[in-house]
């Protein structure tokens, strides 16, 4: 068995490489070759792979009511849903920041310029939010926050843990619904794997549009409709099988006979794999029945599977005419696939901790998405990995005094250490992939920042500081 589990993952992991070489289909973020993105790092090389490596620096969120529905989004999900897929970058709104650094003429000089300003009002000059990878153009992310613990993992690190796989049926309200064998990794062990807290009563778990979902981590069985629960550690009850309805979608035919009880156990799970293949990766697209609006499509590369607590069989959606048959549309059926959220990008795992702030998840999901990872933040108490250097001068002496500051690539600053006097630097951080900034008064670094993935091996890395032109 442990060799054809060696196998398994060798597979997975030949489909992951494939997929992710795939030309990104959501890769909005950072609109990669933007002048005024480079103006940008050419002026902050120690930004590049930062969250303010981004749209959101110059260019807010709003709301957009579509169909009647309300719903706020991040700059890029509401630039590209306001304006649609081809935006006209000239024309789009600004935030503060944006605005200043437009009036003053587009340029490296222009952001030089507006360093002593403080655009968004916070009480913060521009250059002290730069320096502290805060964003200069919004009020309420300033120096000083205090982010929840939060845990970064990317697809390698979903593959390592123990993959489970189950066939089920997504009932759908206004959908189809649909049979499918999803794998992937349950969301038990993947809680566990970041060490939730004890304190912990509840997970939302967040798509890159701003689509959320919350669910308890345990409640009471069994449960009756319509006061359904869908809870992290279940139990989730045997589903049931009926085939040859064309109102149903049907990933393959497992040979069941109607009416058959499916034997798989159900978990909740971060699915990655839909009948044997990768989940294909969400992107904003036209909306079929309304071209005008757009919409996530596609379920990937995560896809959150919720089972159903109260098993039964398909019915047609809600919209559909009634035929009297026994399988109209029953509001009384446990209509799980709406609670199963696609492309998930974050979970937040709640309560926050005392003293902490949240994350905007409107913001840099798509970077995750492009990227494959997964964050895990809130109620957790994370392994650490150390992280450690030493800085020295062009002669070899040690530089004591300069702030090494970390941050999440695509995320907030989550620590920092100090180097001591004999120019070393030493501090643990959860696994993930960071980019680690040295800063001191009156001196220049190289290299300006470094990117690197935190294993379970640690990291290790040496600067060199220079006086400041």
């Amino acid at each position: 068995m442990k060799g054809t589990r060696v196998l398994w993952t060798l597979a997975l992991g030949a489909l992951w490489i494939g997929m992710m070489a795939a030309p990104a289909l959501a890769a909005y973020s950072a609109h990669q070759n933007d002048l005024d993105i480079g103006n940008f790092l050419t002026v902050y090389p120690f930004a590049k792979s930062t969250k303010l490596d981004d749209c959101v620096l110059c260019h807010p969120g709003g709301s957009v009511t579509q169909n009647g529905k309300t719903t706020s989004y991040g700059s890029c999900d509401y630039c590209h849903i306001t304006y649609g897929l081809q935006a006209p970058h000239g024309n789009v709104p600004l935030n503060a920041y944006g605005q200043a650094y437009k009036n003053a003429g587009r340029s490296q000089n222009a952001i030089k310029s507006i360093e002593s300003a403080d655009s968004d009002g916070d009480s913060f000059t521009n250059l002290a939010e730069i320096n502290a990878l805060t964003f200069p153009g919004d009020k309420k992310d300033y120096p000083g926050l205090s982010p929840a613990p939060v845990v970064v993992m990317n697809h390698e690190r979903i593959l390592k843990l123990k993959g489970y796989s189950q066939f089920m049926l997504n009932n759908g309200t206004k959908s189809a619904d649909w049979y499918a064998r999803y794998y992937g990794a349950k969301i038990s062990d993947l809680l566990k794997q970041v060490n939730m807290s004890s304190a912990a009563t509840q997970i939302t778990v967040f798509a890159p549009d701003g689509f959320s979902k919350t669910f308890p981590i345990d409640v009471p069985d069994p449960q009756t409709p319509p006061n359904i629960q869908y809870d992290v550690m279940g139990p989730y009850p045997n589903g049931y099988y009926y085939g040859g309805l064309d109102f149903v979608q049907y990933g393959y035919d497992p040979g069941y006979s109607d009416g058959y009880k499916i034997p798989d156990k159900l978990y909740m799970l971060l699915g990655y794999l839909r009948d044997g293949d990768p989940l294909v990766k969400g992107q904003l697209a036209p909306d079929p029945t309304n071209p005008a609006s757009l919409v996530l499509n596609g379920e990937g590369p995560y896809r959150l599977i919720v089972p159903q607590k109260v098993a039964g069989g398909p019915d047609r959606p809600s919209t559909a005419a009634p035929k009297g048959d026994g399988w109209d549309y029953d509001a009384n059926k446990d209509h799980n696939a709406g609670f199963s959220v696609r492309t998930v990008t974050a979970i937040r795992v709640e309560p926050l901790p005392a003293g902490t702030t949240d994350f905007s998840w409107t913001e840099g999901g798509w970077n995750l998405v492009d990227q494959g990872r997964l964050v895990i933040y809130g109620a957790i108490d994370p392994h650490t990995y150390s992280v450690s250097g030493k800085i020295v001068d062009s002669s070899g002496n040690p530089v004591s005094g300069v702030k090494l500051s970390f941050a999440l690539e695509n995320l907030g600053q989550v620590g920092a250490t100090t180097s001591d006097g004999t120019g070393k630097f030493k501090t643990a951080l959860p696994l993930g992939e960071y980019v680690m900034i040295p800063s001191k008064a009156g001196y220049a670094f190289d290299p300006a920042s470094v990117p690197f993935s935190l294993s379970e091996k640690g990291y290790k890395m040496d600067f060199i500081a220079s006086p400041a032109p």
